[in-house]
């Protein structure tokens, strides 16, 4: 694959030299009534909307599995459900990827957020067309265009993030933009069942509106963006940046994308089984009762997210923080099999309480990770890996757990709902793994920056940002 220079492109991320923050030479008279320069936090709200709309309809499919059942007739199964998740993710796998590459090296952040917002957009109407008509394979082709878009969609927003706020307080604004994506994702597990309730094309089209909703959202964020690109530091090179660089990757990066991956399993893959898993085992919770339980994690996370991020921006231990959080999920699901078992029951309140915190607590000290072990001129490039190496997990074991779920033996017996939990108690338990290795990877190989307090973080940044106004570097340690 050929590469491009960044002093010959147009319209980049970088083009215009906008890939900092640059602390100290904002313009102070910009609103004078306040003390401290508010546009980046004007922009940060937009930078929160744009995914509101794709985290709303993404888990539509398992809020309303038993009214989708009901529409499209008989035939509709769980396989079929869950195949709406796959066809999502499997783009996603590359996708994403090249999203951020495009992002980073030929649309830039804003043409290219708007061309993966339109994606989830026009997936969604086909998506909502294909379920308006019973036509289930257009349904399933609306689903896979609005993969297209998803995930490059969140890399976009996770670029934007990094860039406006590259500094103290990127781990409060990464906590903030995912409690707020997750009020989209929390409201439509408490509201999309009511809607269905009166159809479910209806609960189906609300979800479309909230997407028109994004979009305007995303075209707004452009012109911010544009308007405030001197508000960012200029930083140039005439260093060639291709695809042979993501394999320079240090080991700590993939580390974390192995995180990412198999934590994601046990929070988002769990989302579509598990109130089908609350409405068969145990004390069999109804339908609305169960699908307002798996609304809970994502409600904890809009509080607890953002105060994650103040905590561990102000406090570090990044890498601690993730063993934790891991080590919660493991927990919540050895609680859910106990329950499934009959071993003994919790109320599935205070372990999705439990679940969310921890998932809350993970994202809050993982995602910004990435500033601190790649160039911020790889930022889009990387973040784009990072969800297509999770994407790569959320489209294969969705369909391994509905195979297992089918198969002669096991379906319509207690496995059909214990397996996917030992596969979530799994992957949650590689993801603690992976988080220790990372600690002793740090210590080695990166001087323990990931695992610093904030005092040590907010040093390390001081320097680079030096180093980077001298000359930006691609990350090639081993």
């Amino acid at each position: 694959m050929s590469s491009t220079k960044k002093s010959d492109r147009v319209g980049s991320i970088n083009a215009h030299g906008d890939d900092l923050l640059e602390e100290g030479k904002l313009d102070p008279h910009w609103c004078p009534c306040c003390p401290f320069d508010v546009y980046p936090y004007i922009v940060l709200i937009f930078i929160m909307f744009i995914t509101f709309g794709s985290y709303w309809v993404f888990d539509a499919p398992g809020a309303i599995f038993t009214q989708l059942k009901a529409w499209f007739g008989n035939g509709y199964n769980s396989s079929m459900n869950l195949n709406l998740y796959s066809v999502y993710s499997y783009p996603n796998m590359i996708l994403c990827f090249f999203g951020g590459y495009i992002i980073d090296r030929v649309t830039g952040v804003r043409w290219g957020s708007i061309l993966f917002c339109g994606f989830i957009l026009l997936g969604e109407l086909m998506f909502s067309v294909g379920v308006q008509f019973k036509l289930y394979y257009l349904a399933l082709v609306g689903r896979f265009v609005f993969g297209l878009g998803g995930e490059s969609l969140t890399v976009a927003q996770n670029t934007y993030t990094a860039r406006w706020f590259n500094g103290k307080q990127l781990a409060l604004a990464f906590g903030l933009v995912l409690s707020f994506s997750r009020i989209g994702s929390s409201v439509n597990f408490a509201v999309t069942p009511f809607l269905a309730a009166i159809s479910v094309p209806t609960a189906i089209w609300f979800g479309a509106c909230t997407c028109v909703f994004s979009f305007g959202a995303c075209v707004c964020l452009a012109l911010l963006d544009w308007h405030g690109r001197k508000r960012v530091k200029e930083v140039s090179t005439d260093e060639d940046i291709s695809f042979k660089h993501i394999l320079r990757f240090p080991l700590a990066t993939w580390i974390v994308y192995g995180i990412c991956v198999f934590f994601y399993i046990g929070v988002l893959t769990f989302y579509t089984v598990a109130s089908d898993i609350m409405q068969h085992t145990g004390p069999e919770f109804s339908e609305e009762t169960a699908t307002l339980f798996v609304s809970i994690p994502n409600f904890v996370s809009i509080f607890a997210a953002p105060l994650f991020g103040y905590i561990i921006d102000k406090f570090g231990r990044s890498v601690i923080w993730i063993i934790v959080s891991s080590g919660m999920l493991v927990v919540a699901h050895v609680l859910f099999l106990g329950n499934a078992n009959q071993w003994w029951f919790i109320h599935p309140i205070p372990i999705m309480l439990w679940l969310g915190t921890g998932y809350a607590m993970l994202a809050a000290s993982l995602w910004p990770l990435l500033p601190y072990i790649i160039a911020a001129n790889m930022l889009g490039t990387g973040y784009g890996a990072m969800t297509a190496v999770q994407n790569a997990g959320l489209a294969v074991f969705p369909q391994i757990i509905g195979a297992l779920q089918g198969a002669s033996g096991i379906e319509g017996t207690r496995l059909q709902y214990t397996l996917p939990l030992l596969i979530f108690i799994g992957c949650t338990a590689i993801a603690m793994g992976l988080g220790v290795l990372l600690f002793f990877v740090d210590v080695a190989r990166h001087h323990g920056i990931l695992n610093a307090t904030g005092e040590a973080k907010e040093a390390w940044r001081a320097k680079r940002k030096a180093e980077q106004e001298a000359k930006p570097l691609i990350s090639d340690e081993n």
